[in-house]
């Protein structure tokens, strides 16, 4: 392993503990209160660019860095922030009505989407253990998404909407961007998804203020997930493929699922377990496979 991959590894570890407590603090605010997705999506990302502004913008140096990305990287930055957002609105409108391990899980399936992408768009060819990989993962996805009780069907359809969107995003990075300024882009993206989310619930008519306490809960999980989180993210797609990336994550949604368990009185369902447990396997094959080839 050089020490690069060392180094993308270590951002991508990063990224998905703070992607973690990102989906326990919004899900435990969702559990606690009837607050819309896109106005805790609002007030998350609003509270968080607000603290970070100062950082970003008091450096003359980030200050020339945001002036690149945004000159540079500007245009995928606007494309993969929109299918972001939207994907962000699906997710959490399921997580609002699903427990926190079948959502936890289904999003990762945002592998099967890079390799999808890739066989579409760059002329890759799916080998006999993607395919596996594949049939394996669709096959815990239909356990998962047929748990009775703890997510519904349109729920489930959301999450695997959401993890093609967030799926896009990635692939764009990794298509045009030769080297992301993680910490700028993640900057920038909060900017536009606060915009998108403003817009979006002035549009549908869902705008309101909640009591202090719930924007301070939200900014501070969104600082973690939406900046550092994300940060660490775009920062490791410099030294590592996509399919590195999400293999590292895998383990995210098994402390999740876990964490459900334990501490949000989740059951503890054998259905579950068994369907997270044979998509995880199936990406794992699909992802130990593209290791091999690089």
């Amino acid at each position: 392993m050089t020490g690069n991959e060392k180094k993308g590894y270590f951002f991508v570890f990063l990224t998905g503990v703070f992607f973690a407590f990102e989906v326990i603090g919004f899900k435990e605010v969702f559990r606690r209160t009837n607050l819309s997705p896109e106005m805790a999506a609002f007030y998350g990302v609003g509270f968080a660019f607000l603290v970070v502004t100062p950082f970003l913008l008091g450096s003359k140096h980030r200050r020339e860095k945001l002036t690149t990305t945004v000159r540079r990287d500007g245009f995928i930055l606007l494309l993969g922030t929109f299918s972001n957002a939207m994907g962000i609105v699906l997710y959490y409108y399921a997580l609002k009505q699903t427990d926190l391990g079948p959502a936890a899980i289904l999003i990762k399936t945002t592998v099967l989407y890079n390799v999808i992408l890739g066989v579409i768009f760059l002329g890759e060819r799916f080998k006999d253990r993607e395919i596996l990989g594949f049939f394996l993962s669709i096959v815990g996805i239909y356990l998962i998404s047929t748990l009775q009780g703890q997510i519904h069907l349109l729920s489930a359809f959301c999450i695997l909407l959401s993890a093609f969107l967030f799926a896009i995003q990635s692939y764009m990075i990794k298509k045009y961007i030769p080297e992301i300024l993680g910490l700028e882009y993640a900057y920038l993206r909060l900017f536009l998804l606060c915009v998108f989310f403003l817009l979006y619930s002035l549009w549908i008519g869902s705008f309101l203020v909640p009591h202090w306490h719930i924007i301070v809960t939200l900014g501070f999980f969104s600082l973690l997930g939406y900046f550092l989180g994300r940060a660490f993210y775009f920062e490791a797609h410099n030294y590592l493929p996509i399919s590195k990336l999400n293999a590292t994550l895998l383990f995210e949604p098994i402390f999740l699922l876990f964490v459900g368990i334990l501490f949000l009185n989740e059951p503890f369902d054998m259905q579950k377990i068994l369907g997270g447990a044979i998509i995880l396997v199936g990406l794992y094959l699909i992802v130990f496979h593209k290791r091999k080839v690089k």
